[in-house]
């Protein structure tokens, strides 16, 4: 209960009441207190001891009864003085204290007090000391043989029913303040609170998922204002929903029919989601589940759920697979619900199949038509040379022959790529390996080309880092890729460029780099450059000679080394054609 709203606005009613007149109280007090002091020792200085009443006190007092001249004299000082049962006089003896005379005749001794100790020294005691039990006052007599002090002392009495009277109308005023405030409280918390009650009831209703009812908006104030908001709120959040119901429901329908096979795991690997196709691939019943682990059981792949929430992050990782007698192409990509951490895993798994079996007729059809073209290729090519020796020179059948040698010489390279390809793609590529140096082979594929970089005066620097690793791999199939590499920077960049060649060396890896300044590639052709028979410029290619296999050999040449090679250029400025490899690999 004490936790509620109104309660602790009450509660800080009541404090601020209580503070306010304690503080009030306390200043009031201490100025009462304050003033009586103050107006007592002004009242004797100013008022009381004057000089007529001082000259006419030393001259009674050089008397032989100047005890009792200077009692009739202070007598008629008494209204001055406000002698009452409170308040009295003594004329004491100026070095020892004692009582010569008392004005209530009851006390033969006064108490030592700081005003009659300076008194006694011979100055006037006129201090303050609200902390004492009296009020005093001392003015001491000095003569030539003797001297007094008159003593004004008043015990507090008025000072104190005055300060009790004050307390009293303090203590009344804070058991009405009191009042006034709880009732204040309770008053304005009911109002706060009123509202309050209203939105939480609100609120419990559009959790339950009632929308339709709106609350009154009573007033223009904050808790108006608010309840305007909470109105407007809840529109929108109804909107949102019925949004992402609609949404869902689109999600559900297509996930529910689509073709390919669809898991949806959570971060435990248990299936959260399995579309119909997943459970007819798989064989599951309409209630059956299974798990991640059980997934890669079934399809053959060595997976862990692990690793493509916590190391692969946002990548999508494809894994082929075997199951059923069909191939299977299963993608797995990380759920990520907060924008930052994984929860889950879907994985989508594509019947490929026909594609494979469309995928390695054509291949074989290529390998096939290729390896058939071989044999009436060399028989064209060798009639032709035959025919151009004993054709005229400068004739026309001689240039008619010129045309079918260089077309045949074209046909006959895209042939031998073709075949190389279809070595690659058929796993039938055997790379002959043994350790050489990498360095020194670039530098002899550098001699061997350097007749066609003279022809267009182009410049060839070779930069070499690091201490010469010998590399194991297949020598021929690394120069194959170098020349190509450097053939190209050199065919594709205008006369009188620069061709940079640098070779890093460590104990575990060489990188090749050649970079040229010539033409560049436009940044739309470089997704695309690897892709075989593409050209960025089909007529350009063709007039040196490209078959558009080059790159596409280069790239299986070297990953079947276990490296990378890449590309990056800027249109006109040049490109830089990057190769990283393993020192060594099986």
């Amino acid at each position: 209960m004490f936790k509620s709203i109104q309660w602790k606005l009450l509660t800080v009613f009541v404090l601020l009441i209580i503070s306010v007149m304690i503080i009030v109280g306390t200043f009031l007090l201490n100025s009462v207190s304050t003033y009586y002091h103050e107006s007592f020792v002004n009242q004797m200085s100013d008022i009381v001891f004057t000089d007529d009443l001082v000259n006419q006190l030393r001259t009674a007092a050089v008397s032989d009864d100047g005890v009792e001249q200077m009692c009739r004299i202070i007598d008629v000082y008494a209204g001055k003085m406000g002698l009452n049962s409170y308040r009295t006089y003594y004329i004491l003896d100026g070095v020892t204290a004692a009582v010569l005379y008392s004005y209530d005749s009851g006390s033969e001794s006064v108490g030592i007090t700081q005003n009659l100790l300076d008194a006694m020294d011979g100055e006037i005691g006129n201090s303050i000391n609200r902390g004492a039990a009296v009020m005093d006052y001392a003015y001491p007599l000095k003569l030539e043989n003797k001297s007094y002090i008159i003593y004004v002392c008043d015990s507090k009495m008025e000072l104190y029913g005055t300060l009790q009277n004050i307390f009293t109308i303090i203590l009344w005023a804070l058991l009405l303040g009191l009042a006034i405030s709880v009732f204040l409280g309770l008053f304005m918390s009911r109002t706060i609170i009123a509202p309050i009650a209203s939105l939480k009831k609100r609120a419990e209703k559009i959790a339950s998922g009632d929308f339709d009812q709106k609350l009154e908006v009573k007033s223009r104030d904050e808790i108006g204002q608010l309840t305007g908001t909470f109105n407007t709120m809840a529109t929108e959040l109804a909107q949102t929903l019925s949004e992402i119901a609609r949404e869902k429901t689109k999600v559900e329908t297509i996930f529910r029919f689509m073709t390919d096979a669809v898991v949806a795991f959570d971060a435990g690997g248990v299936a959260t989601h399995i579309n119909q196709a997943a459970k007819a691939l798989l064989s599951l019943g309409d209630d059956e589940k299974i798990s991640f682990s059980e997934l890669s059981k079934r399809l053959g792949i060595n997976v862990a759920l692990n690793e493509f929430i916590y190391l692969k992050g946002y990548e999508i990782t494809e894994r082929n697979a075997e199951y059923d007698g069909r191939i299977l192409k299963a993608q797995f990509a990380p759920l990520i619900s907060d924008g930052k951490t994984a929860d889950g895993v879907v994985v989508v798994i594509q019947d490929i199949t026909e594609q494979q079996k469309l995928s390695m007729a054509q291949r074989d059809f290529v390998a096939n038509v290729s390896h058939e073209l071989r044999t009436p290729l060399t028989t064209v090519k060798s009639y032709t040379e035959t025919l151009m020796e004993n054709a005229a020179p400068a004739s026309m059948e001689l240039n008619f022959l010129s045309v079918i040698n260089n077309e045949t010489d074209r046909m006959t390279r895209l042939v031998k790529d073709l075949l190389t390809l279809s070595l690659f793609d058929n796993d039938r590529t055997i790379l002959s390996k043994t350790y050489f140096s990498m360095p020194d082979l670039i530098k002899s594929v550098v001699q061997k080309i350097s007749m066609e970089a003279d022809r267009h005066h182009h410049i060839i620097n070779f930069y070499e880092n690091g201490p010469a690793a010998q590399f194991y791999g297949d020598i021929d199939r690394i120069e194959q890729v170098i020349i190509n590499i450097i053939t190209n920077a050199i065919k594709y960049t205008h006369d009188n460029g620069i061709i940079n060649i640098y070779c890093d060396n460590s104990i575990t890896n060489v990188t090749i780099k050649v970079r040229d300044n010539g033409m560049g590639i436009p940044a739309s052709d470089l997704p695309h450059i690897f892709e075989r028979f593409y050209r960025v410029d089909k007529a350009r290619s063709r007039k040196h000679g490209g078959t558009g296999l080059g790159l596409a050999i280069a790239k299986e040449i070297i990953e079947a080394h276990n490296g990378t090679i890449e590309i990056s250029s800027v249109y006109g400025k040049g490109t830089t054609v990057i190769i990283k490899m393993p020192c060594y690999s099986k």
